[in-house]
């Protein structure tokens, strides 16, 4: 079964793929996202219902959750996607500074602009990719978005499951052979000092007994042009070729559009994102809050 939507309209902002991932919390995961300090027990029930829905939508299903009908504000989001964080594992960093929460805008740059600028600085589209590519493994498990303000013009999201990209490339076992072997991920100026400003790792790997997928194309073509690191070889762009080409395809594409008050869990390691181009309101520039998580063991 093809994960995908099917293709998207000819203004893809204006699709909803989203829908059968739209949830409305319960009582018990409602009041731990949006309440005063909760008890263990409200925690256990709120844990306990997450889990419900992560099994549906992130393991069974096209891996997206969405959770809505919270409130659009950044401070509640801050709160929420904390306290979700904690119920499903374990907040990472997500840059050298530790931050555990980050504000995705329009910061004026570039994919791969200068030594620090990544795809989440701008406000550009394309680039199917996976959080956490310019780190080295173990990737995030899962990543989340909570919309406080949407963009009017753009800022669709765009998803293509890793079981459709297999089954695309089936045929191709020298593509799939290749993707498994290493390249030089630039770091994106996340290393200490002293270290390489490469990352080596596979664009298919495994992790957590399941096969899994890293990839920015960008930070893999910057890492490449380092001094001391060899060019990637015709097999290695063929490769990549063949991956994006897939992904490209409007039909295994899953196109929706988070409202404000909305926050998101995504299957960072089964799951390639991105978004169209969009355009800000001068005084109301579009704002989502994300973190990363390491997710906790499930059970057998």
């Amino acid at each position: 079964m093809i994960r995908g939507a099917g293709p998207p309209t000819a203004d893809p902002s204006a699709t909803d793929g989203f829908g059968p991932a739209r949830v409305v919390p319960g009582p018990a995961l409602a009041t731990v996202l949006r309440g005063p300090e909760p008890d263990t027990d409200a925690v256990a029930a709120a844990r306990t219902e997450l889990g419900a829905l992560a099994r549906t939508h992130l393991d069974e299903g096209p891996g997206v959750l969405v959770l809505t009908g919270l409130d659009p504000d950044e401070a509640a989001a801050a709160t929420a996607i904390a306290r979700l964080s904690a119920l499903l594992g374990e907040a990472r960093p997500q840059n050298r500074e530790g931050e555990l929460l980050r504000r995705v805008r329009d910061r004026s740059t570039a994919v791969g602009e200068g030594r620090r600028g990544r795809y989440s600085d701008s406000r550009f589209g394309g680039d199917l990719h996976t959080d956490g590519a310019e780190a080295a493994l173990p990737a995030p498990d899962l990543f989340t978005l909570y919309c406080v303000r949407q963009s009017r013009r753009g800022g669709a999201l765009v998803t293509v499951h890793l079981d459709d990209v297999l089954r695309r490339l089936a045929d191709r076992p020298e593509v799939i052979r290749t993707l498994r072997e290493s390249f030089h991920v630039d770091r994106r100026g996340d290393e200490d000092a002293g270290d390489p400003p490469t990352v080596r790792k596979p664009v298919l790997f495994e992790q957590d007994g399941r096969l899994s997928i890293s990839y920015l194309r960008s930070y893999i073509e910057i890492g490449h042009r380092h001094d001391g690191v060899p060019e990637l070889t015709a097999d290695q762009v063929g490769a990549l070729d063949a991956l994006d080409a897939v992904v490209a395809d409007p039909a295994v594409q899953l196109v929706g559009k988070l409202e404000e008050g909305e926050l998101a869990v995504f299957d960072n390691l089964r799951l390639l994102h991105g978004r169209t181009e969009f355009v800000d309101e001068p005084d109301r520039p579009r704002l989502l809050v994300r973190s990363w998580i390491r997710r906790a063991p499930r059970p057998a």
